[in-house]
This record gives structure tokens, sequence and C-alpha cells, in this order.
């Protein structure tokens, strides 16, 4: 799907891409082709290997990876973070340019234990994913108050008053 594609049809679905900026979304269109849950990834490139979790309606461009699970006993967001870790350990640096083709994450082994595990698990790392986030979105406020509190002191320290 070219960029003048996507301009010429601009709509509301997603159309993702191999790229990790913007979450991945090269644009959106009046159409889709998937529904559902899925995961993608970032095939080539410097990032190739990093692995998305995709809800509803979208399309990818022919560069994109995409998984569906079927097997019932296997849950999207566990398998979202079993191969954030796994995908990364089978990219193809050769050549310059690293890629994770379809086939080699087809052959990737993941561990799957029961869906109870599976679930506490998820939870496990969905409560440290959003301390994360938090904390990102928190530390640049955090950063300003300690430069007032600098600036604060400095000022303090260095005012003489004449006596």
């Amino acid at each position: 799907m070219s960029k003048d594609f996507i301009k010429d049809n601009a709509g509301d679905y997603p159309v993702y891409s191999s790229q990790t900026e913007n979450d991945g979304v090269l644009g959106k269109i009046n159409t889709y082709k998937y529904d559902g849950e899925y995961l993608t990834w970032t095939t080539d490139g410097a990032n190739a290997g990093t692995v998305f979790r995709r809800s509803g309606k979208f399309s990818v461009t022919n560069v994109c990876g995409l998984l569906r699970i079927k097997e019932e006993d296997i849950l999207n967001d566990y398998l979202y973070y079993a191969l954030s870790v796994e995908a990364k350990k089978h990219v193809n640096s050769g050549m310059g340019n690293p890629k994770l083709m379809s086939n080699v994450m087809g052959a990737i082994k993941i561990i799957i234990p029961s869906v109870d595990k599976q679930e506490s698990t998820i939870r496990v790392l969905n409560s440290l994913s959003e301390i994360c986030e938090d904390f990102k979105s928190g530390l640049p406020a955090e950063i300003e108050a300690r430069h007032k509190q600098y600036e604060y002191y400095r000022d303090k320290l260095l005012s003489f008053q004449e006596t």
C-alpha cells in the first residue's frame, strides 16, 4: 500500500506498516482487511522483531508481519509478551539489514502454560507496563519540579543581603 493510495482513500481504519514510530500506523483508509485480535511485527530494519498488539478493524502493508491465534488455549496478550522477548532472538542481521520474516516467526517455539498461568502472567506484565507508562508520563513533570526547586535554592543561596 503506497502513501498515495492511503492519501487517495483516506478514512478511519489504520494501516500498519513495518515501522515502530507512531505505533506502526502509516495512515488511515476507508476500508479494512482484518477485524479482530492480532499481533503484528516489524519485519525489517533496526527495529525488526518489535511486536505489537492489534485489535479492531485495520489493514497492513506487505512488509508488516501479521499473526492470528487459532488455538483457544493461547491468549493473545500472553503470546504478545512471549514474542516480545523471543522474536528479537530470531532476527537475521546478515547483509546489513536486520530481518524477521514470516517463515522464521512461524518457527519460533513458545512455552504455553495453562490459561490460568497465562492470565496471571498477563496481569503482572500489564501492571508493570502500566507503572512504566505512568513513570514515563510523570517524569517530565518531576524533572520540571526539581529544576524549579534547584532555581529556588540557587537564588536563595546566591542572594546576599547587605548588613
